[in-house]
């Protein structure tokens, strides 16, 4: 019914500023008060990329299945069931509710986060179903989280052809994925140490 209406209003109005201004009325949309305070990485002068078949980064080192890695495989199961039944919004929320405002994080050596990855990768392995670049990018960040690791969810697109990427920055660095994308990618969302504006 609401694509019905709005497809009315369209052809009623025919005007896209009179089509925004009656589903504003009628509380469809909401107006905000103030500009969007959070840093939208926009790459107006940029390429793009090509379209990547994202894969696990794997390592050449061997990780045992031990305690660390059955956590991981909890942690990536509930990233899972919270982005297909509850949806990327509520897994948003898990993520930002995970970083406590009243901790000290610090940022990891390379090797520290190497290894998380490999951690990760191994459950990923266990896993029944294909990971995909946000399900490990957001499992990543909560198992940092975890450790007290100020590790960032990133996220990038591009308008043509239309390409979406997740991935884990730490210090301004991606973590085990392609610079290119992070370079090539419009960043619109970046969780939960969020860049404010300058």
């Amino acid at each position: 019914s609401f694509l019905f209406k709005s497809l009315f209003v369209i052809l009623i109005y025919g005007n896209s500023i009179t089509f925004i201004q009656q589903l504003l009325e009628d509380d469809i949309i909401e107006k905000k008060k103030a500009a969007y305070p959070f840093y939208i990485d926009r790459k107006i002068t940029s390429d793009g990329v090509s379209n990547v078949d994202w894969r696990l980064p794997l390592e050449a080192q061997k990780v045992p299945v031990n305690f660390h890695v059955l956590k991981a495989l909890t942690t990536l199961i509930k990233v899972n069931f919270y982005i297909k039944v509850r949806g990327l919004h509520t897994t948003l929320q898990l993520i930002k509710k995970s970083k406590k405002s009243y901790l000290n994080y610090i940022i990891p050596q390379e090797e520290e986060l190497k290894d998380l990855a490999n951690i990760l990768n191994k459950a990923c392995l266990m896993y029944p179903t294909r990971t995909k670049c946000l399900e490990w990018a957001m499992t990543f960040v909560l198992l940092a989280l975890k450790k007290r690791w100020k590790c960032n969810l990133e996220i990038g697109v591009q308008n043509y052809p239309f390409f979406a990427h997740a991935w884990v920055e730490c210090d301004g660095k991606v973590v085990l994925d392609s610079e290119d994308l992070r370079n090539g990618l419009a960043i619109i969302l970046n969780e939960p140490f969020r860049r404010i504006k300058s």
